[in-house]
């Protein structure tokens, strides 16, 4: 049996690891957003990230009580377009990233692991990409278009056909990006949930009565944090699947953890 490593080996380890990770992070941040989809054309990621946003989550148009109202868009700084370019570098890059950052939180903590519990460490890996895409997909196909065009409609509502519509470019994608960021990350949890209580760190008796309403405070809570919308509807559109996803989690570690 090999020597059991001191506290100072552990957190040099630790730190090799965490180097290795920000290393591949600053790597894809730098280099992958200048990367063209086509060679026919030089069209970078960081170009098509932005306009990706764009055509996802701010409505052209809006219609209401017959009024039609075209949604404009204004440069409030001039230099909106280089931060919405930095976002839009460190969205790529963690994007591309994440599964060798996966890989080095594995190799961390693997040496501690049980030959059972590495397996399940080894599928988590490939879920957490997963569970992070989806949370980004969340974020831009059914949050972000469907809370902007609901505080496009409120202003409307308000001044009705005498509304001129623009939007400030940096803040609507600066804010897009982040949220997506942040529910991709989000999306993690169910899964740090999952294996919290397999190992036993956090103790789950059931999944009713208490248990369940403080799953779902706590899913609220995080969807809340998460969403742009004051009215509580984007915060919803979070909800139902980030709670299903951590009832889930936690049911499926419980089962695992009877089982033996």
């Amino acid at each position: 049996m090999g020597k059991e490593a001191t506290v100072w080996e552990h957190l040099e380890e630790l730190v090799i690891r965490l180097r290795k990770a920000l290393l591949a992070f600053a790597i894809a941040t730098l280099i992958v957003p200048f990367v063209p989809l086509s060679l026919s054309s030089y069209k970078p990621l960081l170009v098509i990230v932005p306009n990706l946003f764009l055509e996802h989550v701010i409505p052209k148009t809006i219609e209401i009580g017959g009024n039609v109202i075209e949604i404009k868009l204004a440069a409030s700084s001039p230099f909106a377009g280089l931060k919405i370019y930095m976002y839009s570098a460190i969205l790529i890059g963690l994007i591309v990233s994440s599964p060798y950052i996966a890989y080095q939180i594995y190799a961390f903590i693997e040496p501690a692991l049980y030959p059972h519990e590495k397996r399940w460490v080894k599928i988590g890996g490939p879920v957490a990409v997963i569970l992070f895409l989806t949370g980004v997909l969340v974020a831009l196909l059914v949050v972000l278009p469907f809370t902007y065009k609901i505080m496009f409609i409120l202003s409307a509502s308000v001044a009705e056909n005498r509304l001129v519509a623009y939007a400030s470019l940096e803040d609507i994608l600066s804010s897009a990006i982040l949220i997506t960021l942040a529910t991709g990350v989000a999306f993690e949890i169910p899964l740090i949930l999952f294996f919290l209580t397999y190992t036993g760190v956090i103790e789950v008796p059931s999944l009713t009565g208490d248990t369940m309403r403080v799953l779902l405070v706590a899913s609220a809570v995080i969807a809340a944090l998460i969403s742009p919308d004051p009215s509580g509807i984007g915060m919803m559109l979070i909800l139902i699947p980030y709670y299903m996803l951590i009832v889930i989690a936690v049911a499926l570690a419980r089962f695992l953890k009877r089982r033996g």
